[in-house]
């Protein structure tokens, strides 16, 4: 209650003001870079990852790229969910970055590019 009453009463320090639309700014960009993260880095890390687990699966080619492509959609959801669970922005980029990059030198070395 006491919050709601700060906020509403108006300030005529330009400073204040400053410093709340910048406080309002800095949020808007940790969204738009959760929903970045979400949207792009959860593509890539997917795309990745099932890519690697068509390859490493123990079954036929087609059983394989079948079964890993059924499971995109899981891990694509989970992904996503987890991106919005991790409080912290810079361990959500550096972890989707980490597993997206090994995961491809993974696929890279099975596949003898490296």
């Amino acid at each position: 209650m006491y919050a709601q009453s700060i906020n509403k009463a108006p300030t005529r320090n330009p400073l204040v003001r400053l410093k709340m639309a910048c406080k309002a700014n800095v949020y808007a960009l940790c969204v738009i870079s959760r929903f970045s993260a979400a949207i792009v880095g959860g593509y890539v890390f997917t795309a990745v990852f099932t890519s690697l687990l068509s390859l490493i699966l123990p079954l036929s080619k087609s059983d394989a790229v079948l079964l890993s492509v059924s499971l995109t959609i899981l891990i694509y959801s989970c992904v996503f969910i987890w991106v919005f669970a991790i409080k912290s922005l810079k361990t959500v980029w550096i972890t989707i970055l980490l597993t997206s990059s090994s995961c491809f030198l993974s696929i890279a070395l099975l596949k003898g590019w490296l």
